[in-house]
């Protein structure tokens, strides 16, 4: 898929990571040149109405929760039979990333755990479950 342009806006440019419900690209979004992560149902999935379901449900909820801990909603479509959700890119890496560096200090990762808690917090006030929380899902700000 990479090179290909979603949506007549997003062109894919690097794949980021594939996980049980889809794959995640970086594309750019040629309305304004910002980086975005695309995340792509797969194509298996889109025939099971409970999966698609909870695609749909994790893009309105991302679309509902506004906090700096918590990737920023972007767009959502459905492109030649694939189900799409456009999220803020973290360029970043991952928590589990950092963790394969080897241990982190206790302050830092004092900070990382403070900040993830704050997130879910806010995502339980709207009462959404993450139900995947693992370092490979816990994205980390260029700035640390």
């Amino acid at each position: 898929m990479l090179n290909q342009t979603l949506y007549n806006r997003y062109t894919l440019t690097a794949h980021i990571g594939s996980g049980a419900m889809g794959t995640v690209y970086r594309a750019t979004d040629s309305q304004n040149g910002d980086e975005v992560a695309v995340k792509v149902l797969n194509r298996e999935l889109a025939f099971s109405p409970e999966l698609l379901e909870r695609f749909r449900r994790e893009g309105e909820a991302l679309r509902q929760l506004r906090h700096p801990n918590i990737v920023e909603f972007i767009d959502a479509f459905q492109h030649d039979e694939q189900y799409v959700i456009v999220m803020e890119h973290v360029p970043g890496g991952s928590l589990h990333d950092l963790l394969k560096a080897g241990s982190l200090p206790i302050d830092r990762a004092r900070a990382i755990a403070l900040e993830l808690s704050d997130a879910l917090t806010r995502a339980h006030r709207h009462h959404v479950v993450h139900r995947d929380i693992k370092p490979e899902n816990v994205l980390i700000a260029e700035d640390g």
